[in-house]
């Protein structure tokens, strides 16, 4: 079990440090991180968040397929206010279902699961559609899996550990991002796939 949980937790060092140079490769190590993470969940019965390395399974691809390298690459955008309460809202109401079916199962912490697994969806999305909102559901969202793994009846040290970093790689991504959304030519230079 330890050995998944590294082998995650290294994935998803990689795949972090990859998307905040907005590297196309990011998304390889996304896949090999989730084939980890559904091994993981799979024997601590984190549904809600099995679920999630299912569908990211997929997102990683699309991810991969989208962010080509073709000259007509996706831009780096901001959302509309509107465009956040309606990603606030899909949070919320996601949350609220997903935890009313999680807490039928064995799922030792429904509620913060189904939160993690809602806004790790939107946060995924936006990151596919490549808006620099998804660094700040990211932000949120690592500081509830760190708490999620630390609270667990065994915890996962690795993966709280991993959380933490990503919550710091959060902001710095999110800074990168806008530097090269508002003309920063220094950071386009870094952009080379």
């Amino acid at each position: 079990m330890v050995f998944i949980e590294v082998f995650a937790t290294v994935f998803g060092l990689l795949q972090s440090l990859l998307v905040l140079y907005n590297k196309r490769s990011n998304w390889v190590f996304y896949i090999l991180q989730m084939l980890c993470l559904i091994a993981f969940n799979l024997k601590l019965k984190l549904y809600g968040d099995l679920l999630n390395c299912f569908i990211y399974l997929i997102m990683g691809i699309v991810g991969f397929v989208l962010w080509n390298n073709s000259k007509k690459e996706l831009p780096i955008t901001k959302c509309s206010i509107k465009e956040r309460l309606i990603y606030v809202l899909t949070i919320t109401l996601s949350t609220l279902i997903i935890y009313l079916f999680l807490k039928k199962t064995q799922d030792p912490k429904p509620l913060i699961d189904a939160f993690t697994t809602s806004s790790s969806f939107v946060a995924t999305y936006y990151m596919l559609r490549r808006s620099i909102d998804t660094w700040v559901i990211w932000f949120v969202n690592d500081i509830s899996y760190s708490i999620q793994y630390v609270i667990l009846n065994t915890p996962a040290y690795y993966l709280m550990a991993l959380n933490i970093i990503w919550t710091f790689m959060a902001v710095a991504s999110y800074i990168k991002w806008n530097n090269i959304l508002t003309g920063d030519n220094n950071e386009k230079n870094l952009l080379c796939r």
